[in-house]
């Protein structure tokens, strides 16, 4: 996994300018204040809203996730979790991402059909990391997904400071490289054959 000197930033998002073309926001997201997600105000009742982003990770050796997040909503029963897909089709449970930022996730008590039986609720802020190198190599979509039942409602969702960094897949030598080393390694070895040749 990237850390330190040796990751590069494959993406980062503050909020503060909009989205780019590889994001995208649905149902009551909106992106304002320098967050994402319910920015104007609270959450309904029956509601399915996410931020999405795609990522291509087809450059890179292995990749880490990290945000910010703030909820309020009813606990174990209005959440968000994060889940990704290769192929366009988002499943609750095989698609659902697990951080290692430990006691992020929580079981819900009701099994909401988009968000599944595990989550984020009630009154919880914090800093979630996500491991993506499953994803290195090739592209993937995650989205941020938030899901209401029929009762209570709150403040909502909002998340912030995403920033997705990663290992670079080391770069393959250009021809005209290619030719000073073999050039070198060819010098190199007829000055030691020489060598070899004087001293006997």
């Amino acid at each position: 996994m990237a850390t330190g000197a040796e990751a590069a930033q494959i993406f980062r998002q503050n909020f503060s300018g909009g989205l780019t073309a590889q994001e995208q926001v649905s149902g009551n997201f909106r992106v304002g204040n320098g967050i994402v997600g319910h920015a104007t105000g609270g959450y309904r009742d029956y509601e399915y809203s996410f931020y999405q982003l795609s990522l291509d990770l087809t450059q890179y050796l292995d990749a880490l996730l990290v945000f910010d997040f703030d909820i309020v909503s009813e606990a174990r029963y209005d959440g968000f979790n994060v889940v990704a897909s290769d192929t366009g089709v988002f499943e609750p449970k095989a698609g659902l991402l697990s951080p290692i930022t430990a006691g992020v996730y929580a079981p819900m008590s009701n099994n909401l059909s988009r968000l599944g039986d595990t989550g984020v609720s009630g009154t919880k802020a914090g800093r979630a990391t996500f491991d993506l190198s499953q994803f290195a190599g090739g592209t993937v979509d995650l989205r941020f997904q938030f899901q209401s039942d029929y009762f209570a409602t709150g403040r909502g969702l909002q998340l912030d400071n995403l920033v997705v960094t990663g290992t670079p897949v080391a770069g393959v030598p250009e021809p005209a490289t290619w030719a000073m080393m073999i050039l070198g390694f060819g010098a190199a070895g007829s000055v030691l054959r020489r060598r070899r040749m004087a001293l006997a």
